[in-house]
This record gives C-alpha cells, sequence and structure tokens, in this order.
C-alpha cells in the first residue's frame, strides 16, 4: 500500500457524512448520465435529505461507509445486510460504490470492498451481491480484477410501490 493510499481512512458514515455521501452521488450520477448521453440533473439537498430518512430513521434501511483523505470525503459505498434464498447465505448488498476521479486507481475501491467484506464476515454473510450498469466496463473491469463472477443466469427486476396500489395478501 502506499503511502498515499494509507493517508486514506475508510469508517462508517455518520447522518452528519450524508451532505458529502450526496454531493459525491450527484458526481457518480453525472458520470453514469455522461456514458448514456442522459440528463445529468441531480437534485443533490433532496438525496441528502432522502439519505438521512432511510439510513438514520427508526429502522435504518442501509449503512455506508465513508473514505477520507485529508480530512475530505474521497469515496463512499452504501450498503445493506440481508438474505440470498438462491444459496441460503447471508449477505451484504451493495447498493453504490464510488471513487471520485482524482483518487481512482489508488485501492480505494479494494479497500472500501475489503471492509464490506470484513463487515460481511463479522455479521455471519458469506457472499457480497450488487449489480453493475452494462454501459459501465470501468466499473466492470475493476470488479473482474478483485476476482468476482458475473451471474449471467440473473436479470434484476424493478417493481415500484405505490402507495395505494399493489397486490392483495
Amino acid at each position: 500500500m502506499t503511502g498515499e493510499t494509507a493517508a486514506v481512512t475508510i469508517r462508517p458514515a455518520g447522518r452528519s457524512d450524508m451532505a458529502a455521501v450526496a454531493i459525491m452521488a450527484g458526481e457518480f450520477h453525472a458520470f453514469l448520465a455522461a456514458m448514456d448521453h442522459s440528463d445529468p440533473a441531480f437534485d443533490v439537498a433532496r438525496t441528502e435529505r432522502t439519505l438521512c430518512r432511510f439510513g438514520f430513521g427508526k429502522k435504518p434501511l442501509f449503512s455506508a461507509l465513508i473514505a477520507e483523505g485529508s480530512g475530505a470525503p474521497v469515496g463512499y459505498a452504501i450498503y445493506s445486510i440481508g438474505f440470498w434464498a438462491d444459496s441460503f447465505q447471508g449477505v451484504v448488498f451493495l447498493t453504490d460504490l464510488f471513487v471520485r476521479e482524482a483518487f481512482r486507481s489508488r485501492g480505494i475501491g479494494r479497500r472500501l470492498m475489503g471492509r464490506l467484506a470484513a463487515i460481511g464476515r463479522e455479521q455471519g454473510c458469506e457472499i457480497v451481491l450488487w449489480t453493475v450498469w452494462d454501459r459501465n466496463q470501468a466499473a466492470e473491469c475493476f470488479y473482474e480484477r478483485l476476482g468476482t463472477t458475473p451471474m449471467p443466469d440473473k436479470k434484476l427486476m424493478k417493481w415500484p410501490i405505490s402507495p395505494r396500489e399493489g397486490l392483495s395478501g
């Protein structure tokens, strides 16, 4: 590990870090929007409120790590602990991983992933799962270098929950 990388610390993110995470999420959104020439508009203030609501309410829905270098945020990971019924294993679901462009290729993403694996071990989990946008070749290459395996037989599905509609149970 280079001295430069060693100077970066990774710690659990708190409510007070959500402003920085929201700003970096906006940077991530702009990075992804540039890949498909979509609208780079992003509401940082709304994102911060949403992160605080879902991450720090009565029943938090996610946890986060923040990477800092020289006292400034340089990256983050957002995750939750769950269960994967395909293999009946505890799982760390990584929902977002971002390292600022000026800090990429310094091992910070690898360290964030390593910390997630350690958290998973502490929680009794056996795997880390996440999605990668099929246009984000840099992310795919990064994860392949970690030794990950894509799941070609899976397709991520999305079903918005309406406040008044849904299936009767």
